[in-house]
């Protein structure tokens, strides 16, 4: 994992400890300084292809890291 992709997981990992939903793509870019939705998507992408993070498909704010379980209610 690269320094930059540590630093988006950590953002993801925190947001999902203090609020209990996964931060939107201007979320994260307001928290590391970023100026292009692109990359942060990138950056996500990456990291659910690598399986530090998990991300259910045409849900906003669902990217979490892989170790928090959710269940369906």
């Amino acid at each position: 994992m690269t320094e930059r992709q540590m630093e988006i997981y950590l953002v993801i990992e925190e947001w999902w400890k203090k609020f209990g939903f996964g931060p939107s793509i201007d979320d994260i870019m307001l928290l590391t300084g970023d100026k292009s939705r692109a990359n942060v998507h990138r950056m996500i992408k990456r990291l659910c292809d690598s399986g530090a993070c998990k991300k259910e498909k045409n849900k906003s704010r669902s990217v979490r890291p892989s170790w928090i379980r959710l269940r369906n209610l």
